[in-house]
């Protein structure tokens, strides 16, 4: 009896499983490096020569 129970669900239990685990893992895996915003150009080249990363860089205005 409890194999044929197990048999029915254990795609269920497989999946949820997997979901659990990725729910799980998640945080952890964006605690990674974080990013550390500047807000001079000139610094931000000067630390791009250094370390070979490109410059991301992002402009708005209001009107």
């Amino acid at each position: 009896m409890f194999n044929s129970v197990f048999h029915r669900y254990s795609p269920y239990v497989a999946g949820l499983t997997v979901l659990l685990l990725m729910a799980i893992s998640m945080p952890v895996l964006a605690e990674g490096e974080k990013i550390q915003w500047g807000m001079s150009i000139e610094e931000a080249t000067k630390q791009a020569a250094e370390t070979g990363k490109p410059i991301m860089m992002d402009f708005y205005t209001d009107s």
